[in-house]
This record gives C-alpha cells, structure tokens and sequence, in this order.
C-alpha cells in the first residue's frame, strides 16, 4: 500500500512540475513578481500581478491595501493577524493563512459574515523565522504581509 502511495506522490508531483515548466514561458511574458520560494528545492516562483496584492504590490486595487493587507502584531511566540476591514454580508474577510517563506503551511482561520472583526492568533513554530500572513477578501482578493521574527 505505501508503495501505491508513494508512486501516486511522484506522478502527481512530476505532473505538477511539467506544468509548471509549460507555464513558466507564459508567466515570463507577462509582468510578474519573482520570489524564491523554497531554499530546500531552490525554486522560484513567479507571482503574476494582481493576482497576490501587497503593501508594495498593490496592483489593480490600489489604496485598497489599509483595510486589507494584514497586519502582523508578534509577542514572544504568539502571532496576532488583524485585517482592518468591515465585515457583512457582501463584503468581508474570508480566511487568514500563516505560511513559513519556505512555503509550509502553519496555521489558518476562517471567518464568516457575521463575525465582528478579522483576527487571528497562531503560535510561532520554533526554528522559523520567517513568515507570509494572507487575508483573503472575498471582492478583493488575496492580500500577503511578510514578516520576520527574532
């Protein structure tokens, strides 16, 4: 059973890194946001713009960024995400994510409509020090903030 496994793994990862390579002419034809993504694989990833929005990347959305770039508020090994938007039905923050610069997944939180403020609190793994938070809008998209810890 493991080897049934193992071998759907690497055909499933094989088929992502063949699309990749087909996308990567497309993606450099376009403007797009380089950012190494992994030290352990030494990828790069290619962000098209307004797809990932930023402080500095505030693409088709811009002065957007104040109530939906997240802000990032650490003390000691607790990370405290807040995005600075309203909440109602037709407009509001869906999730928060927290992503090691490496790209592994830490933690995330869904939020509904009703929910009074976007806020999240995640602890801190040991050993990284370096970090992605996403808030995602469900009318204006995926917005990141990196940050470093001490």
């Amino acid at each position: 059973m493991n080897n049934r496994r193992n071998f759907i793994k690497t055909m499933i990862a094989g088929a992502a890194g063949v699309t990749l390579v087909q996308n990567t002419s497309l993606l450099a034809k376009s403007k797009v946001l380089t950012k190494k993504l992994s030290s352990k694989a030494k990828t790069l990833i290619e962000l098209p713009l307004n797809v990932v929005f930023s402080k500095e990347n505030q693409g088709k959305w811009a002065k957007k960024d104040g109530s939906h770039a997240p802000v990032v508020t650490v003390k000691g090994n607790k990370v405290t995400i807040e995005t600075k938007h309203g909440m109602n039905e037709k407009h509001f923050i869906v999730r928060h994510t927290l992503v090691s610069s490496e790209g592994e997944y830490i933690a995330a939180k869904t939020f509904y409509p009703n929910d009074k403020k976007a806020i999240s609190t995640f602890d801190l793994p040991k050993g990284k020090k370096s970090f992605v938070a996403t808030s995602y809008c469900n009318l204006h998209d995926l917005w990141i903030t990196k940050f470093d810890v001490k």
